[in-house]
């Protein structure tokens, strides 16, 4: 093999070259202005190794001074490096190969903590292929734009990240490097493919004249480039496009690992962080209370809920409801301060892990959440309830401690709506297994059809006539038979199961009313009972009126009981509901009228119809005089007021003869009857006739 390698002897005296290695002949591309740069070299005693291009070819220069004005100069072509260099070449890059296999193996690695590795990359690659500029570009998710990760200039030592490339100025180039293993341009001012970029951008930046991208490749596709930029004119030998096209690849795995560490760490976001508000949700939550447990042997737990937070999403929408649960959390971060822990743990759910000595006045401190939010413009007032247990009295662990106070919880719930605070004791479980039973039991009820509706008379006392019913709901059970509703409805309520039962109410009204006018009966009304968590449901009106579509009914036919201490939950909201239901052509009535606080509220400001005087008056009408005054007090207001008045709980003669002298006019009561099935009513009036 010949050997390419010239060997040349310099007199620096004479200024004579000769090539001791082929028979004194120089090279013949060794031309005056080459040979005057060296003798600079020798005049300045500059020995550093340099590079030269010599017929469009690069060759290494080494000098050496062997006496006083005799010296040696060795020229290497590039492309066939000797073997002591490309031996040092190899362990470079074995050097680089490791240093980033290392990093990719660490656990915290990220895009922030690569950066120092990424600058060591094109230092390396700079000095590999002797190099003025290096650069590291991502293409985006589109692979509309090039952003410089890192770019290394030799000239002046330093590393910078601010530019970007976009493919809408220059669609040639990027069209390259997406289709190209590698681009090897030699003169950017001949290349088609970089012609968008010269000369304004290779200016920019120094005066660019020659160009190497290796792309780097990843799982998805080419994911950027490697670019290398030389100030001189070069050909891009085989060995350079290899060591570029390497260290892509290296650089390559590095994205990867991270990429798939970011993917991880993603997924375990998404598995213990609450997206909404940013604080751990309930799997992160058990963890770290447990780990609490460990360091502390006296924990509280508390199960934190929003009061009616459906019916606030419901009038701000989702985009501002959201922004209650976050000014929420915000709060409850700033109540229980670390070490304390704070979890969301649901839709308007949150729990909160702490020692009392860290929070001595929780109590208190948590009335910052009832303080108004400024929501879109407006001030936002919102309730809460929660119920609390205590570590290790409670609870064997988190998970345990956590269950049991939101069992205080609802229990608290069974008799409150809102501003429920209640402390776990071991009875409630059994209340809380029992309410399940009776839940689950109650949602079969309704998918079975066990429920059936009695019917009880209001007779005109003064006529004894029957001028129409009261509907009142039966739970037909396979096992335990006829359950009244005491029993189950406040459950219904809570857990609200009473919106489908009370819409399965009206529908079986209705078709009753109907039955009774195909009979020519059109003179029986019928009342239902309707719960204040239902008759506050926006769903209540339209129902009602699909059902007086549907069966055809006057809607004076049906009255619209309900508690007198509705007033006391919403005063304007139920005021708008008894409109919206008036509109509709529904009367209204308040069952148990007299025993709230709220009774001449619902008189004076409500559109009502009628009354109902509360049994527990009747009961003692005959034996107690002032239980007879109230009676007869509440009959001549509503005479002024000209509202219908029905009295409940008539079971004697004596009460009757009382009740029909002071004025009421219908009764309803065992006295006539008590509330029967269907069957039994038809029984029931034949035989009045």
């Amino acid at each position: 093999m010949q050997r390419s390698i010239t060997v040349l002897h310099i007199n620096a005296v004479t200024h004579e070259f000769t090539n001791i290695m082929n028979n004194g002949k120089t090279s013949p591309f060794l031309n005056d202005e080459i040979k005057t740069i060296i003798l600079q070299k020798i005049h300045n005693a500059n020995f550093d190794n340099f590079k030269i291009l010599m017929a469009s070819q690069t060759f290494e220069l080494r000098l050496g001074k062997y006496n006083a004005n005799d010296y040696i100069c060795l020229l290497t072509p590039l492309l066939q490096r000797s073997v002591e260099h490309t031996v040092e070449l190899e362990i470079k890059l074995r050097d680089q190969q490791t240093k980033l296999f290392e990093l990719a193996k660490l656990r915290n690695i990220s895009r922030e903590t690569m950066v120092d590795s990424l600058q060591s990359v094109c230092e390396t690659v700079s000095e590999l292929i002797d190099c003025e500029r290096i650069g590291i570009w991502l293409f985006d998710e589109d692979h509309d734009v090039l952003t410089a990760q890192n770019i290394y200039d030799r000239r002046f030592a330093t590393h910078s990240n601010k530019a970007y490339l976009d493919i809408l100025e220059f669609p040639i180039y990027f069209q390259a490097v997406k289709s190209s293993r590698a681009l090897a341009v030699n003169d950017v001012s001949k290349d088609l493919r970089v012609s968008e970029l010269y000369p304004a951008y290779f200016e920019s930046i120094g005066g660019i004249k020659s160009m190497l991208d290796a792309p780097i490749i990843l799982s998805t596709g080419i994911g950027g480039v490697l670019c290398c930029e030389s100030l001189t004119k070069r050909v891009w030998t085989e060995l350079d496009q290899t060591l570029v096209g390497t260290l892509a690849d290296m650089i390559a795995f590095l994205y990867e690992r991270v990429s798939r560490i970011e993917a991880e760490n993603q997924v375990r976001n998404l598995a213990y962080i609450d997206q909404l508000t940013g604080l751990p949700n309930q799997n992160a939550f058990i963890s770290k209370a447990n780990d609490e447990l460990d360091a502390n042997q006296d924990m509280t737990f508390a199960y934190l809920q929003l009061d009616q937070f459906s019916n606030i999403q419901d009038v701000l929408g989702f985009e501002y409801g959201e922004e209650v649960l976050k000014q929420t959390a915000s709060r409850l971060t700033s109540i229980f301060l670390e070490p304390a822990h704070v979890a969301r743990i649901g839709f308007d759910h949150f729990a909160v892990c702490f020692n009392k000595t860290w929070v001595p006045h929780y109590e208190t401190q948590l009335l910052e959440l009832k303080k108004p939010m400024q929501i879109d413009n407006q001030e936002v007032y919102i309730t809460y309830s929660y119920g609390v247990s205590e570590y290790p009295k409670h609870g064997y662990n988190a998970k345990e401690c956590l269950q049991r106070a939101q069992i205080a919880l609802n229990d608290g719930r069974r008799y409150l709506s809102r501003g429920v605070t209640a402390a776990f004791i071991p009875d409630m479980i059994e209340v809380s297994k029992s309410d399940l039973q009776v839940e689950m039991n109650l949602r079969k009820g309704l998918d079975f059809n066990e429920f059936m509706l009695f019917y009880q008379p209001q007779t005109n006392c003064q006529t004894n006539q029957v001028v129409g019913f009261e509907a009142l709901i039966r739970w037909n059970h396979p096992e335990r038979g006829l359950v009244p509703p005491i029993e189950f409805i406040s459950l219904a309520e809570s857990t609200g199961l009473i919106l489908p039962i009370g819409e399965w109410v009206i529908r079986e009204a209705f078709k009753q009313l109907q039955e009774w006018k195909k009979q020519g009966r059109n003179q029986f009304t019928l009342s239902v009972n309707i719960s204040p968590r239902h008759f506050l449901h926006e769903r209540l009106a339209p129902f009602l009126e699909t059902c007086l579509q549907e069966y055809e009914i006057h809607p004076d036919k049906l009255m619209i009981e309900i508690t007198e201490n509705l007033a006391m939950k919403d005063y304007v909201a139920v005021q708008g509901r008894i409109k919206e239901l008036r509109d509709l052509g529904f009367s209204v009535s308040i069952d148990d009228f007299g025993t709230g606080f709220s009774a001449f509220v619902y008189l004076q400001h409500f559109q009502i119809q009628e009354i109902k005087i509360d049994r527990h008056f009747i009961r003692e009408i005959v034996e107690n005089p002032k239980s007879f005054a109230i009676v007869k007090t509440i009959v001549e207001l509503a005479k002024h007021l000209k509202l219908r008045v029905i009295t409940e709980g008539i079971e004697t003669k004596e009460q009757l003869e009382m009740v029909r002298n002071i004025g009421c006019e219908i009764i309803q009561g065992y006295y006539y009857s008590k509330p029967l099935p269907i069957q039994e009513v038809e029984e029931w009036l034949a035989q009045r006739v």
